[in-house]
């Protein structure tokens, strides 16, 4: 949609005045002759076009940041919780419940009024950790809200609404962009600092299959440093600050052979009611394979 100058917006609704009144004798929702009621008119509509632009722009910078998304194999995935099939699980109701949950926990992070918390999806491979991680996002970007808070002249500060920004990152993949960068890519050099920005800032960020890097089950090794201090850094400027959800097929002592102990502590939540653990369910990925 185009932003419409003032004149323009004029010469508009005047046009569209003439013409109910010429060919559908409605009654006019405003005196022609009243200057100022023409002009106030005009106004109110002209606010109305900018307010709708102005949206449409903060929709598209939040977008923007959803779309430098991190993805496995770099092919962007969708689900929602419409796409949930409790039926592929034996235990089909706990399966129904983590779905429950995870929509719950989605909600309580549409608002910007409560104190920011982590979600940590784990269990092993193929039980839809990823798949509902990404329906909880998507509910967030639809459903969410943040402040933003402009100062005025006066030193007063207006209080609005915006979207909430989320980010999404398979940390594989942020550890072969780290990878490239030291045999000298200077293409993934700049995608990795374009993601840690992003990262560090997302009011929701997703980390996926986090502790792959680490190994596989039963040969777990300590993750590389540089690795280390990279999620370090988008750790501790997320603490307290902003939301995490975490994919893991790890279990937290696990992740603290990998990582160090005080990044694990500030990432995995303390509260149960955050923890959404999917060891009962079956890897139903392998079964269609």
């Amino acid at each position: 949609m185009a932003m419409h100058s003032v004149a323009e917006m004029a010469g508009s609704t005047l046009a569209s005045l003439r013409k109910i009144a010429k060919e559908k004798g409605q009654p006019l929702p405003v005196d022609l002759d009243d200057k100022g009621a023409v002009a106030e008119y005009m106004k109110s509509n002209n606010d109305k076009y900018v307010g709708e632009w102005n949206q449409q722009l903060k929709r598209q910078k939040f977008d923007r940041v959803y779309k430098q998304s991190l993805w496995s194999g770099r092919t962007p995935i969708h689900f929602n919780f419409s796409n949930w099939q409790s039926s592929l699980q034996i235990n089909s109701e706990y399966a129904e419940q983590l779905a429950q949950k995870a929509e719950e926990l989605a909600g309580q992070m549409t608002s910007p009024d409560d104190k920011p918390f982590n979600v940590l999806l784990k269990g092993v491979p193929g039980t839809g950790k990823t798949s509902l991680a990404l329906a909880m996002i998507d509910y967030i970007r639809h459903h969410g809200y943040r402040w933003d808070y402009i100062k005025q002249p006066d030193g007063t500060q207006n209080k609005s609404k915006r979207y909430v920004n989320v980010l999404f990152v398979a940390t594989d993949e942020m550890a072969e962009l780290l990878n490239r960068k030291y045999d000298g890519d200077n293409q993934a050099s700049s995608r990795l600092f374009q993601v840690v920005r992003l990262a560090k800032t997302a009011d929701v960020l997703v980390l996926d299959d986090f502790g792959t890097e680490g190994g596989m089950k039963g040969n777990l090794r300590p993750v590389r440093k540089d690795m280390q201090e990279l999620m370090y850094n988008i750790t501790n400027a997320r603490f307290c600050k902003k939301q995490t959800i975490i994919t893991t097929n790890n279990d937290e002592e696990e992740l603290k052979a990998m990582y160090n102990v005080k990044l694990i502590s500030r990432l995995v939540p303390s509260n149960p009611q955050h923890i959404l653990d999917f060891e009962e369910l079956l890897d139903v990925r392998a079964s269609m394979i």
